[in-house]
């Protein structure tokens, strides 16, 4: 089982969600992690790094996996990957082989935001049909959220959905009106129970 875990942005709580995502679903899976991208990079890949040692915690299976495996493509300049350089996509199918059979279910988190360029001809939504995955969409909390929400939603249909809290306001500003549009949305904070319950509930595709 693949889960491809992405944002309307950068900075929106990825690897926050995914972290939570590796505790709450290790109670039933072996869990793993994969971060195919990750830019911004000075001494080692952060995000990726925080992913690595929270799944050792709860797979033995990972303890001899590599940041170079769980990130195989590093950029040192913060920005989409098709601005950094090239990205060798058969580095991505080796690390991605190799993670996939210590796991039940590959958490695979994204860089940046869905629509984020890598090539000319791939993007990052691609990475979910690439992998064989279902999607994860998560909607930072925030001023201008449903803008940003009401654009995702019409670019793509994720699996599940759900908003990551990111400003005291936002439950006097914008919550009631999600509420209202979208009965009761998932939130990250408060939900987490369900969110669980929701992906182990989705009809998975056969392995790749």
């Amino acid at each position: 089982m693949n889960l491809f875990i992405t944002a309307n942005n950068t900075d929106m709580g990825k690897t926050y969600t995914t972290l939570k995502l590796i505790k709450s679903l290790s109670k039933k899976y072996r869990v793993g992690v994969f971060k195919p991208i990750e830019t911004g990079v000075k001494e080692y890949p952060l995000d990726g790094y925080k992913l690595l040692e929270s799944a050792k915690k709860v797979n033995p299976n990972f303890n001899d996996i590599t940041l170079e495996d769980v990130v195989p493509i590093q950029f040192e300049l913060p920005a989409a990957p098709i601005v950094c350089g090239e990205v060798d996509f058969k580095k991505i199918d080796k690390a991605y082989k190799k993670l996939k059979k210590r796991c039940d279910i590959l958490l695979i988190e994204g860089a940046g935001g869905i629509a984020v360029p890598i090539s000319q001809n791939f993007i990052m939504k691609d990475f979910i049909d690439y992998f064989n995955a279902k999607s994860f969409l998560i909607i930072g909390g925030k001023l201008g959220c449903i803008n940003d929400l009401t654009l995702n939603l019409n670019f793509f249909t994720p699996d599940i959905w759900a908003i990551n809290i990111l400003e005291k306001s936002f439950f006097e500003t914008t919550y009631p009106y999600l509420k209202q549009k979208y009965k009761n949305p998932l939130l990250i904070q408060k939900n987490l129970d369900k969110i669980v319950k929701n992906i182990g509930d989705l009809k998975w595709k056969k392995k790749k």
